[in-house]
C-alpha cells in the first residue's frame, strides 16, 4: 500500500480477479434461485460460527481503513470505516438475538422478529453508509494529526453508537415491529414486504451508484464494488429463500461473507506487498550506503567497518587473511591529458574489472581513496594472494585502456600485497600498513608489478593457479 489507496490503479490481473469473483456469485446465485426455497440440513453451529466470522471481518476491516485514515488523512477511509464498524456491531447484536442460539428467542429480551429487523439494519446501513462515503472521496485530507485523530474519532464512534441506538430500538420495540416471520423460522411473506423490498433497492443502488461514480479506476472502487454486489445478493437470496436453514438461506449467508471480506482480502494483500517493498527498499538503501557512487565497489565506511571484523575472525579461526592495496598508476597524467570524466570512466572500469575478477563469495573489493581501492581475501595463504594480485595485475593490464603519455600507452596498475599470517599478533592496522609499504616498494620499483610485504615471499610465478585456495 501507498500512503492512500484512494490513488492506487487496479492492474488488469486485480480486475480480473474481482470480475472472476463477481461472476461466480452471479452464477452461483442464478443456479440456486431455482431451489433457494429447498429446506437444507439444520446446522446449528453454522450460524455462530458465520456471525463471529463476519464480525471478526467487518471490524478487521475496519481498523486497516482506520490507518488508511490516520496515515493519509482522507475522510472517505474514515466513511468506510463508519460502514465496516456499524455492520460489526450490528452482526454482534444480530447473532446474541438470533433465535437457537444462547436461547430459543434470543438474548436481550428479543422476540421473534428481532433478529431479521436487525439484520435489516445491518443490510441497509452497510450500503447507505458505503453511498455516503462516495461524497467524501474528492474532499482533500486533513491536514494535522490531532484534529485528524478527534474528527475520525467522532465519526467512529458516531457510526457505533448509531449501530447500538437502532439495534437496541429493535430489541426494545419488538412487540411494535411489523411481523416479518410467519413461524419459528419462515417468512414466506417476507419477499413482499415493503421492508426487505427497500433494502433490496437500497443495496442495488448504492451498488450502482458505486460503479457510476467511481468507474472502478482505483482498487479500493474495484473490491468495494464486490462487497456491496454481494450484499445485494445476500439480501436477493434471503428474499427468495422463504425460511430459515433453507437453500437459499445458506447461499446468502456465503455471499454477506464475500461482502464481509472483499475489501479486508484487499487490504491484507496490498499490506503484505507494502511490507514486501518496504523490505526490498530497505535492502536497496542498506546497498546504496555502502556502495561507492562512483564505481559501485564498496565505500571506504564499509570497509572501515567489515574489515576488522574479517581480521579478527581470521585470527580467531586460525586461518589466513590476504589484503591487496591497488593503485593506479600515473592516474594523476591521466587525468591531467585526457580530463576527469575519462578519469572517473577508468576508475569505474577499474573497478569492475577487479569485482569480477574475485570469484569467492567472501572476497570484496572497496574504494580505498582516490584512485585506490583495496581488496580484501578471507582464507588465502600468502602464495595464493601473491597469485591472485598478479592476476588482478594483469586484468588491468588486459584491458588495454590508454594511458597518458608518461605512464606508457595502457592503463597499468601497481598492487601491494600483506597476509595476516605474519602480522597475526599485531592489530589490523598494522596488516593494512603492511600492504601500504609494500605498495610503495611496487611504485618504487617501476610501477605495473606486485610486491609482498614482509620481505622475501614466494613469487606469483612460483605458484602455478592451481595452488590458490581460490575455486
Amino acid at each position: 500500500m501507498q500512503a492512500t489507496l484512494i490513488q492506487l490503479s487496479a492492474t488488469k490481473t486485480q480486475r480480473a480477479a474481482a470480475v472472476i469473483a463477481a461472476a461466480v456469485m452471479l452464477c452461483g446465485a442464478v443456479l440456486v434461485w431455482p431451489h433457494a426455497r429447498a429446506q437444507g440440513v439444520v446446522v446449528q453451529p453454522f450460524m455462530p460460527i458465520f456471525a463471529t466470522s463476519v464480525a471478526i471481518a467487518e471490524g478487521l476491516t475496519g481498523f486497516l481503513l482506520w490507518t488508511q485514515f490516520r496515515a493519509s488523512g482522507r475522510l472517505i477511509f474514515v466513511a468506510l470505516a463508519c460502514a465496516y464498524a456499524f455492520t460489526s456491531v450490528a452482526v454482534v447484536f444480530h447473532l446474541l438475538v438470533y433465535p437457537g442460539v444462547f436461547s430459543a428467542n434470543g438474548l436481550l429480551g428479543a422476540g421473534r422478529q428481532t433478529s431479521i429487523w436487525i439484520w435489516l439494519i445491518w443490510r441497509a446501513g452497510y450500503a447507505l453508509l458505503a453511498a455516503l462515503a462516495l461524497a467524501l472521496k474528492a474532499r482533500p485530507p486533513i491536514e494535522g494529526r490531532t484534529k485528524r485523530r478527534i474528527r475520525g474519532s467522532l465519526m467512529i464512534a458516531g457510526s457505533i453508537g448509531l449501530s447500538i441506538a437502532l439495534c437496541s430500538a429493535a430489541v426494545a420495540g419488538r412487540n411494535l415491529l411489523p411481523d416479518l416471520v410467519s413461524t419459528a423460522s419462515a417468512y414466506h411473506h417476507l419477499s413482499a414486504h415493503p421492508a426487505l423490498l427497500t433494502v433490496a433497492a437500497i443495496c442495488f443502488a448504492s451498488f450502482c451508484a458505486h460503479v457510476l461514480v467511481t468507474r472502478l479506476r482505483t482498487l479500493v472502487d474495484v473490491w468495494l464494488a464486490v462487497a456491496l454486489l454481494a450484499g445485494f445478493i445476500d439480501v436477493a437470496l434471503t428474499l427468495g429463500a422463504g425460511a430459515r436453514y433453507s437453500v437459499g438461506w445458506y447461499a446468502a449467508r456465503i455471499a454477506a461473507m464475500v461482502s464481509a471480506n472483499a475489501v479486508l482480502g484487499m487490504l491484507m494483500s496490498e499490506t503484505s506487498r507494502t511490507y514486501q517493498r518496504l523490505a526490498d527498499a530497505h535492502r536497496a538503501l542498506q546497498e546504496l550506503s555502502v556502495r561507492d557512487g562512483l564505481t559501485g565497489v564498496f565505500n571506504r565506511a564499509y570497509f572501515d567497518e567489515r574489515y576488522p571484523r574479517e581480521f579478527m575472525l581470521a585470527i580467531k579461526a586460525d586461518y589466513p587473511l590476504a589484503v591487496l592495496l591497488v593503485d593506479v598508476d600515473h592516474f594523476k597524467d591521466y587525468n591531467d591529458a585526457l580530463g576527469h570524466l575519462a578519469g572517473d570512466e577508468c576508475l569505474r572500469r577499474i573497478a569492475h574489472t577487479l569485482s569480477a575478477s574475485l570469484s569467492r563469495p567472501n572476497d570484496f573489493v572497496a574504494r580505498y581513496g582516490g584512485e585506490e581501492f583495496v581488496v580484501v581475501l578471507p582464507s588465502c595463504d600468502p602464495a595464493a594472494g601473491m597469485v591472485m594480485a598478479e592476476r588482478l595485475r594483469q586484468a588491468i593490464a588486459d584491458m588495454a585502456l590508454p594511458g597518458p603519455v608518461t605512464g606508457g600507452p595502457c592503463v597499468t596498475v601497481s598492487i601491494g600485497h600483506a597476509s595476516s599470517r605474519f602480522h597475526a599478533e599485531a592489530p589490523p592496522a598494522t596488516l593494512l600498513a603492511a600492504a601500504d609499504s609494500a605498495l610503495y616498494k611496487a611504485k618504487a620499483h617501476g610501477r605495473n608489478r606486485v610486491e609482498d610485504e614482509p620481505g622475501p615471499q614466494p613469487t606469483a610465478a612460483a605458484y602455478p593457479r592451481h595452488a590458490m585456495s581460490h575455486p
